[in-house]
């Protein structure tokens, strides 16, 4: 019988005990935080001899405890820094996060604390986030202990108007995107590839802008620092005939080959203009006899003063919609106007926007939110992407950053049967009340009419095939200038709703993702999450469904037609 047995196991060494009654040595081991396979080797000594042998023992991973309270927390960051300005118990609170109506959240707060609008809040219950919102406003009636704060979901921090075009790019270094390259003598002309030609060796001239795919181009920066610029409709680069770099060569566009010819500096000369030069050379972007005509021809010639040689860039945001996603495009926003500002006061610089998907999209801002004089609101197009393309916003902590998660979840659809989940209370209202066609009258006597289409944009045009049903509002503006607006403003109180509701028990589902329902009567809908209501002491999640609600009115529109 063996004197002694020993186990090494985690780097610990353990004695075991030899049982009588089973005639077995035993052993108690502690087993490690993490789970996963683990050597144990055990030695067995006698008076004469040592026998060793390795067993493997698998550990499986400890179950996290998970301490429930019904302690409720609001974070209080300020706006500017997000430094954290106070925690506060919350005694109630009803969550909404509705981004169709875009519906208040309200909280009740039984302390005087130093928060103001626009300040960020962090709703945390049982460790678990549950909600971000920014303050609208906050109440104290009569001087009672109890403050009722105001608030809206956190996507309301980019409600802001935001310009569409117009992006004349003022800075020493460019950014990488889509641009419009315009003649300093004449900013209406700009680059343009000879009758669009998709071909090797067309020729690169000036000419009247007029939107084509012929006068885009990609900019984009080589890892030396110098750039390419890529015609986005051939794909072809802009590049020095035949890499010849003396006064006078042809610039034309060829096969993006990254060689010396199709390597390009900007220089900044003045406020908003800039000399293009060929990479190692003196020789810049120049237009031949200064020719500011349709079909005037572009060469290289060494850089001498003069407008002829400088050229603005006008960066095409749109474009990113088309070539990299509608999610780059929000992306791009976010930063241009809240992180990276050339205004540094209004710039957040605890944000910070990731993409995880790239939707492509042949579609224009205007197509999915109305732009006046090339302004629109941006939270306004976020949500109407979320409605139309799935596009989600997911929002946490990390690194004292505030991450802002752009993602299509169209691919990650999830089935909701009202049947067979913990589903309760499902309704579904049919109610639509919508005006679908304003008349303004003016004090002049002039009149505006705009009508509402079915995917809530609007067309001036009267015989366009998308027009909603709905009825007729006549209302009154001072001047012309304004009808339009006062037209917006009316739709802006429309009501739509095919509401499909249901509660969930403790299930939370973010807004944005789309969903397949199996109703009661074994109908599919497939729609979205668009608005939740969460309230304290609750498991209970209210659910309201979107899309639902557009296709309804298109329904109505396709019943007038037969």
């Amino acid at each position: 019988m063996a004197r002694s047995v020993t186990v090494k196991f985690n780097n610990k060494s353990y004695n075991a005990t030899y049982n009588e009654a089973t005639d077995e040595y035993e052993v108690e081991l502690t087993a490690p935080i993490t789970g996963g396979i683990y050597n144990a080797q055990i030695s067995c000594v006698d008076a004469e001899t040592t026998n060793t042998t390795d067993i493997d023992i698998r550990i499986l991973k400890q179950e996290q405890i998970k301490i429930t309270t019904d302690d409720t927390y609001m974070y209080i960051f300020d706006y500017k820094d997000f430094s954290v300005k106070d925690v506060v118990e919350l005694s109630n609170y009803e969550i909404n996060i509705d981004e169709e109506t875009n519906a208040n959240t309200t909280v009740n707060v039984l302390k005087k604390t130093t928060a103001k609008a626009n300040d960020i809040v962090m709703i945390k219950e049982n460790a678990d986030i549950k909600y971000w919102g920014i303050i609208q406003e906050i109440q104290n009636e009569n001087g009672s202990k109890l403050y009722q704060y105001t608030i809206k979901y956190i996507t309301n921090m980019f409600n802001q108007n935001v310009i569409l075009n117009q992006n004349i790019v003022t800075t020493n270094e460019i950014e990488e995107g889509y641009y419009r390259i315009h003649s300093k003598l004449n900013y209406d002309f700009v680059f343009d590839v000879l009758n669009a030609s998709l071909e090797a060796g067309a020729n690169l001239q000036i000419y009247e802008s007029n939107n084509t795919m012929a006068q885009k181009f990609r900019i984009s920066k080589r890892p030396d620092g110098t750039y390419k610029i890529v015609n986005i409709n051939s794909g072809m680069a802009v590049d020095v005939q035949g890499a010849v770099f003396e006064n006078g060569t042809n610039v034309q566009v060829w096969t993006d080959t990254d060689n010396q010819a199709q390597k390009w500096i900007f220089t900044k000369r003045d406020y908003n203009s800039y000399s293009i030069y060929s990479a190692g050379t003196n020789q810049v972007i120049d237009l031949k006899e200064g020719n500011i005509t349709n079909g005037g021809n572009l060469q290289i010639w060494e850089y001498t003063e003069g407008d002829q040689k400088l050229w603005i860039l006008e960066k095409l945001d749109e474009e990113i919609i088309r070539y990299q996603g509608i999610e780059d495009y929000i992306a791009e926003q976010i930063n241009k106007n809240f992180i990276n500002n050339e205004d540094t006061l209004m710039n957040r610089e605890y944000l910070e926007v990731r993409v995880k998907t790239h939707t492509k999209l042949n579609v224009s801002v205007s197509t999915i939110v109305d732009v006046q004089n090339d302004i629109y609101n941006l939270h306004t197009f976020m949500t109407n992407c979320t409605q139309n393309y799935n596009i989600t916003y997911n929002v946490f902590l990390e690194n004292k950053k505030l991450i802002i998660e752009i993602e299509n979840k169209e691919i990650k659809k999830e089935l909701i049967d009202v049947n067979a989940q913990p589903i309760s209370n499902y309704t579904e209202v049919f109610e639509t009340d919508v005006v679908s066609k304003v008349v303004v009258i003016t004090k002049d006597g002039s009149r505006y009419t705009l009508y509402l289409k079915t995917d809530r944009t609007t067309t001036e045009n009267m015989l366009d095939e998308n027009r909603a049903e709905g009825k007729t509002e006549v209302v009154y503006a001072e001047n012309i200038e304004d009808a339009k607006q006062k037209a917006l403003d009316t739709f802006k109180g429309n009501a739509y709703n095919h509401n499909v509701t249901f509660d969930y028990y403790d299930r939370e589902i973010k807004v944005g993702t789309p969903i397949t329902i199996k109703t009661k009567e074994s109908l599919i809908y497939d729609t979205y999450i668009s608005a939740v209501t969460k309230q304290k002491g609750s498991k209970f999640y209210k659910y309201t469904c979107g899309n639902i609600r557009i296709s309804f009115i298109d329904k109505l529109k396709k019943e007038r037609k037969k």
